[in-house]
């Protein structure tokens, strides 16, 4: 197997991990049950604690671009209260912007179980308050779950064979698109996102980068024909997906001058509404 094979083998295999069973096949059955006959504890410790913590603190073990919630925190990001309703909600369908796989296969007896046992931790002892800088607010209202620390790696390559690297774009705004070939959502964005970088030139950056296509001219040759002019990317060692936590299509990450992660966002955007003009106003760096 070559190098970039087992690249994207190996990429491909890490966000299957990093989903955990949100698809495909059936959930496993956790094997023992725990003493007193918990079984939402015993679901909880095999697919959620590894994240959230044994505890729901949002202390797990599993190192992520942004750190688990921990359950007491109020409000909750989707919802004030967690109410049975909305864990549920949130266990089968996942939150994409911040690469939360859902769990749509658990069995019904394990749903009911691993529900009851997230609101108990929720719900036991104080709730403490979840304080919003601006800028979380500013993401928030632009469909973006805010993120900490330095981006990740990331090694590009067009269709003219110019390599990119992530590190070399040090002043600017960048803002990374993951697109597939087969996802209309996505190229459908690509021309307002293109708008935005021209409107800002020399301070946004936008990378579109093909998640299903590992040949760049392949990519191009679609990106033309929804979005004449775009350029389109692939990844030189195909461990984006993974460290990106691409799970779904479109996937978006924000970049800052300094090179830390701002933001992370799941699915297609109005990039032409108020809330993402002030979004990208608020990091764009001065104009020269």
């Amino acid at each position: 197997m070559s190098s970039r094979a087992f690249g994207r083998a190996f990429g491909a295999l890490a966000v299957v991990l990093a989903a955990g069973c949100g698809k495909g096949d059936p959930a496993p059955e956790p094997k023992a049950e725990p003493k007193g006959g918990d079984r939402g504890a015993l679901v909880y410790a095999q697919y959620c604690a590894g994240c959230h913590g044994p505890e729901g603190k949002g202390d797990g073990t599993i190192v992520l671009a942004q750190p688990a919630r921990s359950f007491a925190a109020r409000p909750w990001r989707t919802g004030p209260e967690p109410t049975p309703e909305l864990i549920r909600k949130v266990t089968l369908e996942g939150i994409s912007a911040v690469g939360m796989a859902g769990f749509r296969n658990l069995s019904a007896p394990d749903l009911d179980a691993v529900v009851a046992h997230v609101q108990k931790l929720a719900t036991t002892g104080a709730p403490t308050a979840r304080v919003q800088t601006e800028g979380a607010k500013a993401l928030a209202a632009a469909g973006f779950a805010e993120l900490a620390g330095p981006a990740p790696p990331l090694l590009l390559v067009d269709a003219r064979g110019t390599e990119t690297r992530l590190s070399q774009l040090s002043g600017k705004l960048v803002l990374l698109h993951f697109w597939g070939t087969g996802c209309a959502h996505c190229q459908k964005e690509i021309p307002a996102l293109d708008a935005l970088e021209k409107a800002h030139a020399g301070r946004l950056r936008v990378l579109h980068v093909c998640t299903d296509e590992p040949d760049a001219k392949a990519a191009q040759q679609v990106l033309d024909k929804s979005a004449p002019g775009a350029l389109a990317h692939v990844e030189a060692n195909d461990l984006g997906l993974a460290r990106y936590q691409v799970q779904s299509l479109p996937t978006v990450w924000l970049v800052g001058p300094d090179g830390g992660a701002i933001g992370k966002s799941g699915g297609a955007k109005d990039w032409t509404a108020e809330p993402q003009a002030q979004l990208l106003a608020r990091w764009l760096p001065p104009a020269k």
